[in-house]
Formats: C-alpha cells, structure tokens, sequence
C-alpha cells in the first residue's frame, strides 16, 4: 500500500535486490547509480572494494553453512531475499520460503535467482508448514519465537527470525554479520552436542591418556 501510494504520488520505484550481501548491495546501488546517471567506469570502480571485502569476510562464514539446508517460516517478510543471499553466497540450500506476503513485483528479481527446487509458501498455514518441516528435517528452521521452542525440543535447530528485523544487516560492511546470525545456531547446537557426549574424556584427561 505504502508503495502503490508513492507510485500515485509520482515517485519512481527502483528495481533492485535487497541489500544483503556482496551480490545485492552492489545490485541495489547499481540500480541508484543508473537512476542518478553516474557512469558504470565509475561506479564500479567506487564499489570494488567494498564489495571485496564482503565477499573475503562471506568465505570464512561460507565454510560453515555451504550445503546445510534451511527452512524459512512466514514471518518478517524479508525470507525471499534472505534466501537468495544464502543460497547464492553462501552455500545454503533453501527449502522452503514462506512469507506472510508474497509480492511478486518487488521481489520479481529476487525470485529468479532462488534454486527452482525451492518450495514458496505464502500466508500463514501453521500447522501444513510444521509438517513439512518435521518432515524436511533441515539443519535450520527460521521461524517466531513462538515456533522456535517446541522445534528445539525437537531436535531442530532454530534462528530466531525476529534478530533479522532489528540487526544492522545491510550492505557490504555487515555482510558477514549477516551470514553468522545463520552460522550462530548450528555452531551452539555442535558445542552443546559435544558437551553432553557421555562418558567423553576431559582435555586433561585425553591429553594424559595421549
């Protein structure tokens, strides 16, 4: 609605991706750069670096997460770029991507770039999403704190949705931030994992016992 009302009002959309990650903040300033005419010499070589050094700060993180799948609940409306951003840079198989809303317009460029084995899901159908879920068994499920609890109990991993609206995630210098709100959970779950190993000799002791 609040687009549809500036469009009325005579302003001009720019069609472009999020800006999450390498890929997306140099597409969304591309699309700036276009409108405002600044020439492409110019505007790459003011992006190169910065777009350098996300993507040197993505490869620690990528190691991580490549070829981990994820599952996206409908929740903040930022799931089909995020998706995007895992998948493309970072190795993440994504799924399934719900969304409370899906507008197709807006989100046109992204939706061409997610993997066309992912399963998009629009509105709010609890209970068909937690089945597909417990069924898919990803590595992360992100989804509301209301969600979260139950799928831990699980055995599931979970990422809070809710960190995605209210963390600096944008543009080339959080990039890698971005990618270890993901990376958080699955390194937890592994600590926690190995802490309740039974019968796990301590470092003292394996290092007696060596």
């Amino acid at each position: 609605d609040t687009a549809r009302a500036l469009e009325d009002r005579g302003a001009v959309r720019l069609d472009a991706l999020f800006p999450f990650g390498a890929e997306g903040t140099t597409d969304w300033l591309h699309a700036a750069a276009l409108a405002f005419g600044v020439d492409e010499l110019t505007f790459r070589s003011v992006v190169a670096p910065g777009r350098e050094r996300a993507t040197r700060a993505l490869e620690k993180v990528r190691a991580r997460l490549d070829g981990k799948s994820i599952f996206f609940f409908p929740d903040s409306q930022l799931e089909v770029p995020l998706a995007r951003f895992l998948s493309r840079e970072l190795g993440m198989i994504p799924l399934e991507v719900g969304t409370p809303y899906l507008h197709r317009t807006h989100l046109a460029k992204e939706l061409v770039l997610l993997p066309s084995s992912t399963l998009l899901s629009e509105g709010q159908d609890v209970d068909r999403q937690l089945d597909r879920c417990r069924d898919a068994r990803p590595d992360l499920s992100v989804c509301g704190l209301g969600l979260a609890n139950p799928l831990e109990m699980e055995g599931l991993t979970t990422k809070w949705s809710i960190e995605l609206v209210f963390s600096p995630v944008h543009g080339f210098e959080q990039a890698a931030d971005l990618a270890e709100l993901f990376a958080r959970p699955m390194n937890r779950r592994d600590r926690l994992s190995d802490a309740i190993v039974p019968n796990r000799p301590s470092r003292r002791e394996a290092a007696t016992c060596n």
